[in-house]
């Protein structure tokens, strides 16, 4: 097997080797400087096959851009944001005859941006879950949508199937 040729100055990701510093188990180990100026020592092959891209300061700048407004994937306003876009989106949902297949989609102010969905809709309140009103067979946008309970939801079914004038 043919060994790999690295050199003082050779990139990967934003990692730039300084110098070989150890061989430990058959493993090369690298000395290198990362964009965000940290020194750290790591393995080449993790290297070469891009599974260290960095010192460890991208995770850490990736996750604080994931949660720049607080949230996650795991919060019930995100999560009601994300099934709003599925429900709408996915063809391959079961329900998505009655929103996407009918015709509903989400406002362009919201579709992309999560935080104009947080800035205009607030917080979802404990016992609530994002309903279309007062026009439940308008699209989802600011004016056309609330945080509601599942009594009020049920007040504000349309009929579902039955063509209205």
């Amino acid at each position: 097997m043919k060994r790999l040729e690295v050199k003082a100055g050779d990139r990967y990701g934003r990692l730039t080797i300084i110098k070989g510093v150890e061989t430990k188990n058959g493993n090369r180990y690298f000395e290198c400087l990362c964009d965000c100026g940290n020194v750290a020592i790591e393995r080449l092959h993790h290297l070469t096959k891009g599974i260290t891209k960095s010192c460890g300061c991208y995770r850490k700048i990736i996750n604080k851009n994931r949660k720049i407004h607080g949230h996650s994937n795991s919060t019930p306003t995100y999560n009601s944001w994300a099934m709003m876009k599925q429900r709408c989106y996915n063809s391959n949902r079961k329900d998505y005859y009655n929103y996407g297949g009918a015709g509903i989609t989400v406002c362009e102010r919201w579709r992309n941006s999560f935080e104009n969905f947080l800035s205009d809709m607030g917080e979802r309140p404990i016992g609530t879950t994002l309903d279309r009103y007062p026009n439940q067979s308008g699209i989802y946008e600011p004016d056309n949508c609330r945080w509601a309970t599942i009594k009020e939801q049920n007040n504000n079914k349309r009929q579902r199937g039955h063509k209205t004038n």
